[in-house]
């Protein structure tokens, strides 16, 4: 009780409980500890206080500094890798209504006594890849709603009373930690627990768990993985509520469970155990046992007692090669005779040929054989399974098969699934799977087929999925494809494809998935989807596809997923496009374009056009998109866009201020990690449905109301990792997003400031933004009145002194004009590309310099730098020694390095000097999406005049007289219809 109260006035003095509820409750405790001893103190008391604790924090917003909650559910809560050691603090701003709370991967090393009691509502907690070595007594009390608790990857040693509380928890997992110990009553709280899970600890006494889960009356799953058990308890004990117990990879020599009395078990799984044969086999006292696993486990199959096997369904005897190296299979056919219902037996990694698979078949009636890994496994060409006609599934992946026939399994005409993967078949004999006409799933990936065989087919009527992903298949064509009239799923991923004809999968009417992503797709011909009217999802991705014919998509009416991430689409300009590309897809929801190896760059008007259905639109990773305010016109029923991962070096993502007024539906809107500096007041505002936004990972300084007006709906607003000030702009979001109740903003409570005074939004001070009104109007009013006397005394007393001063002032300033303007060396400093020097040595030096009155004194780099001082310096001496700079603009202009320097030093130039000095030349027309890039240029030319070099020869007299103008400070009145002016 004392450490309690310790703890509440800790909490008083970090102000987490306010003043009067912490005398409330310590007078209340004070009270209730002079009636009782503190032995006699019930655990209710302090749950209920406890609970009262809790109450405040239903009514706190959620924006928190080392957790966030899941944008879809509120009551899902993440604080995965945040470097958490105190975990009392970084918990205690969740809300009381968190239902999952995720701790994954933090620093936490101890649970002390009652962590999560103001977390009552708490059904999942995961606290897996930590340090704890500490559960402190009461660790988890309170938590009675919970249901999955997960310490995954600990430094447990032992379990103790730590699990008081928790009456309703199903799942614990404590695995992957060093137990070597369990209290017998560690678990007895835990009466309506299900999975145990101590897999991968140091336990080695059978014993000691028995006792500790004897008294669980619900546990059905218990998970001994890996561990140092060596032999099994011979105390009579009863577990009759346990259905699955796990003992894989133990050191047991013996299987005897003659003392474990276990009537409900079904399966067992006892596999690699041991280095030598187990002779000591009994499990009469499993009854209803139905799954066996002696996978790696050596054991004497004459001493395996079928008797008591007889409800046996599926058995698992890999892996069982003896000294002699081969298994005796004439031991194994007694026993699978003897077992009458087994349904299911697993054969791998035995050694086993087609003469000893032909043996095998005639011991037992399987409906499942698996006979995966068995390299000695090499052709299958006589009849080998005549003897298994009711074979509904069967495994042959991952040996070293090359060849098969038809005779194979001639017999197994209700054989419904087949897995011939990670083979060395190369190709197939005509009819060779032709007896199978119920055959439903092919596997055939990783094998190095080159090409599709329709007649090695032939037959397989009744095939829905077929794989072959990962062969070596260059080519395919509508009739290798003709045999399989009722497939609904190919799987084509990583192979050799390089183009689709016309017409490939018309015969292929039924199917529904098509997967082709992770070839080397470059072209896809008109109508080669034809055919394909009930296909559901189409995946094109990591391919070569750089644009698309004309009706590509036809035929897919009924397309709902379309994947082309990560290919060579890009276009160049806005212009609309004569056939859209999607114009045809009227059902298609999710698109896929992220990751095209050069951006998509500039999205033509029309792209979209037809997607009237899309929800989902991915554009995401592409090094370069511009967005225009008609793209999504078309896309009236979008929720979800995601444009994340655009930066390329300093360039960031450019979007329309209209882009958002068309998707009224929209509800979630990623824009990640696009470098983007500033938001447009507005640009959002039409986005009235939206419920998530994500800015993460921007260069954003300021967020105000005119940013986030009329987002009615939204309930997730994402800033993390940007670059806020703390300044009076972000008052107005810093109030906001501690009062608002109904958004919640991921780590609200970690945005640091770039100012080193300050230590994080929520702690700046805006009393500094604060100003009376009522002051500011008297100190105006008196002000004013001061000043108009103190003008009234000057007029009257000193106004000829005033303009005798006013006159000296003046002379002074001209003066010094004039002394500034004998100090220029150059009229002016010509910037330019080395491209576009012969035409400033041809036209405008002619021009200036030679031709005309008056003529001009350029500066040019090759004639009138300084040899032997560096070029920076040369550069700055030009500008500065020159009255106005020339800047030849061109295409090549706007990617030189040194031509942007020369901007920068003549834009100080014009700030310091209060002058401007800069005179733009374009010689070619640029359009404006390219200047978006380049923020200096942009700003000149929107708020400058600047010259164009004209194509008509009659027109460049006027040209060179409006640069004469230009470098006199003069202008021509005649009009010119070349002259281009920024609005």
């Amino acid at each position: 009780l004392e450490i309690f109260l310790f703890s509440l006035q800790q909490s008083q003095n970090e102000r987490t409980i306010p003043s009067k509820d912490f005398f409330f409750l310590t007078v209340t405790l004070r009270l209730e500890a002079d009636k009782m001893d503190s032995e006699h103190l019930q655990p209710q008391l302090l749950w209920t206080i406890l609970i009262g604790l809790s109450l405040p924090y239903l009514a706190e917003t959620y924006g928190f500094s080392k957790c966030m909650q899941y944008e879809f559910d509120i009551h899902h809560v993440f604080c995965i890798q945040k470097k958490i050691t105190n975990l009392i603090n970084a918990i205690s701003d969740i809300p009381g209504y968190t239902t999952h709370l995720n701790l994954t991967q933090n620093q936490i090393h101890i649970l002390p006594p009652y962590t999560f009691t103001n977390l009552s509502a708490l059904v999942d907690l995961r606290l897996q890849w930590n340090f704890i070595q500490e559960i402190g007594m009461g660790a988890f009390w309170g938590l009675k709603n919970l249901t999955f608790l997960s310490l995954v990857e600990n430094k447990i040693k032992s379990v103790n009373n730590s699990f008081e509380g928790l009456s309703n928890l199903k799942t614990l997992l404590l695995s992957q930690n060093k137990i070597t110990h369990i209290h017998k009553n560690a678990f007895a709280p835990l009466v309506k627990l299900k999975h145990v899970s101590l897999s991968q600890n140091n336990i080695k006494n059978f014993y000691n768990i028995l006792e500790a889960v004897q008294h669980l009356p619900c546990l059905e799953y218990h998970d001994l993985f890996s561990n140092s058990i060596i032999s099994l308890d011979h105390h009579p004990r009863s577990l009759v509520s346990l259905t699955h117990l796990s003992l894989q990879r133990n050191q047991l020599t013996e299987l005897n469970f003659s003392a474990l009395l276990l009537p409900n078990l079904t399966t067992l799984d006892v596999s690699q155990n041991g280095h030598q044969v187990i002779q000591n086999v009994s499990l009469e006292t499993l009854p209803l046992l139905k799954g066996l696993n002696l996978s790696g486990t050596l054991v004497n199959l004459e001493a395996l007692p079928a008797k008591h096997l007889q409800n046996l369904r599926e058995m698992d005897l890999s892996n069982q090669e003896f000294r002699s190296r081969h298994l005796n299979l004439n031991t194994v056919c007694h026993l699978l005779r003897n077992l009458p219902i087994l349904e299911t037996l697993v054969f791998q990694k035995n050694g086993a040929d087609a003469e000893g698979i032909k043996y095998l078949s005639n011991c037992t009636r399987l409906l499942s054989l698996d006979l995966g890994k068995n390299n000695d496994l090499v052709y299958l060409n006589d009849s080998e399974f005549d003897a298994m006609p009711s074979l509904q599934r069967m495994n042959l992946n991952k040996c070293q098969l090359s060849f098969v026939s038809n005779r194979t399994w001639s017999a197994l005409q209700n054989l419904e699934a087949l897995d011939l993967s990670y083979n060395k078949f190369k190709s197939f004999p005509d009819f060779a799977f032709s007896p199978l006409w119920c055959l439903q799933f092919l596997f055939l990936s990783r094998n190095p087929i080159t090409e599709l065989d329709n007649m090695a087919f032939y037959g397989l009527y009744s095939l829905k999925e077929l794989n072959l992903g990962g062969c070596w298949i260059v080519t395919i064509d509508k009739y290798s494809l003709a045999p399989f009239p009722n497939l609904e799923s190919l799987h084509l991923r990583n192979n050799n494809i390089r183009y689709l004809k016309h017409k490939t999968f018309q015969f292929l009417k039924k199917l529904k998935v098509l997967i082709l992503s992770c070839n080397h797709l470059e072209a896809i011909e008109k109508s080669a989807f034809s055919g394909l009217t009930n296909l559901y999802k189409l995946d094109l991705a990591y391919n070569i596809l750089s644009g698309f014919y004309a009706d590509i998509f036809l035929g897919l009416e009924n397309l709902e997923i379309l994947d082309l991430s990560f290919n060579k689409i890009t276009y160049e300009t806005i212009r609309t496009l004569k056939i859209p590309p999607f114009i045809n897809l009227k059902s298609l929801k999710q698109l896929n374009l992220e990751g095209q190896m050069h951006g998509i760059q500039v999205v033509p008007t029309s792209f979209f056009q037809g997607l009237n259905s899309l929800q989902e639109l991915l554009l995401g990773k592409n090094p370069m998109a511009f967005l225009d305010q008609l793209q999504f016109d078309s896309l009236t029923n979008l929720t979800k866009l995601d444009i994340l991962g655009t930066r390329a070096e300093d360039r960031n993502l450019y979007l329309d201020t209209s882009l958002s007024h068309k998707l009224k539906k929209l509800k979630v809107l990623h824009l990640e990690n696009n470098n983007i500096e500033s938001l447009t007041p507005g640009m959002f505002s039409g986005l009235e449905g939206l419920q998530v936004f994500s800015l993460r990972f921007n260069n954003l300084k300021v967020i105000n109301q005119s940013h986030l007006e009329n987002l009615k709906s939204l309930m997730y607003f994402d800033i993390y990792r940007n670059k806020l000030q703390c300044n009076c702009d972000n008052v107005w979001f810093k109030n906001w997003s501690i009062n608002t109740e109904n958004v919640h903003i991921p780590y609200l409570w970690s945005y640091t400031c770039q100012q080193s005074n300050t230590q994080s939004l929520i702690d700046f001070d805006d009393n500094v933004c604060n100003f009376d009104l009522g002051k500011v109007c008297f100190f105006f009013a008196f002000s004013l009145v001061l000043i108009t006397m103190i003008f009234s005394w000057f007029d009257v007393k000193i106004t000829s002194s005033l303009w005798y001063g006013l006159y000296i002032f003046k002379t002074w300033c001209l003066a010094k004009w004039y002394k500034r303007e004998k100090d220029f060396t150059y009229d002016a400093f010509v910037s330019f590309t080395a491209t576009d020097e012969q035409w400033v040595y041809e036209e405008l030096v002619l021009a200036l310099e030679e031709g005309g009155q008056p003529t001009s004194k350029l500066c040019l780099h090759h004639r009138d730098f300084e040899p032997g001082v560096d070029i920076f310096e040369n550069i700055q001496n030009a500008i500065n020694t020159s009255r106005k700079a020339l800047c030849v603009v061109s295409s090549h202009y706007l990617h030189s390095e040194w031509c942007r320097l020369e901007v920068q030093l003549a834009s100080i130039k014009m700030f310091y000097e209060h002058e401007d000095v800069i005179i733009l030349i374009f010689l070619e027309e640029i359009p404006n999406y390219k200047l978006s890039s380049y923020h200096r240029f942009q700003k000149l030319v929107n708020r400058k005049t600047f010259i164009t070099w004209p194509d008509s020869a009659h027109e460049r007299p006027l040209f060179r007289a409006r640069v004469r103008n230009a470098l006199d400070n003069k202008t021509v009145e005649n009009d010119n219809a070349q002259l281009i002016v920024a609005e």
